[in-house]
């Protein structure tokens, strides 16, 4: 289930992944709010998808990180900023992050 947030949130959200990669767009789509990035340094795209699931906030990000240390600390670092920012603005404590099917603790 698609998570609500308001321009406000979604504008941190930006700002949040802004940081480290160019932002090629946000989108909510049905089922997820749809972030797509690329990493200029790495010339790779990353996506994050965000939603709701029961009482979890779920993470998914999918890249292409295999040999790439950079750039998968890249992803796990702004994925870690946006869920705490989401963690403290939805208080849904128990959040997942999964990075290309396998999930990861912050």
């Amino acid at each position: 289930m698609r998570i609500h947030l308001s321009e406000k949130q979604i504008a941190e959200i930006t700002r949040i992944a802004q940081k480290e990669f160019l932002l090629k767009g946000i989108e909510p789509t049905d089922e997820y709010l749809f972030i797509n990035c690329f990493s200029k340094i790495h010339k790779e795209t990353v996506y994050y998808h965000l939603l709701k699931d029961n009482d979890k906030l779920i993470i998914r990000c999918y890249a292409r990180l295999f040999d790439n240390l950079g750039l998968s600390e890249k992803t796990r670092g702004t994925a870690k900023d946006v869920f705490e920012y989401l963690v403290n603005q939805t208080g849904l404590p128990n959040t997942i992050y999964i990075e290309n099917g396998i999930e990861f603790k912050f």
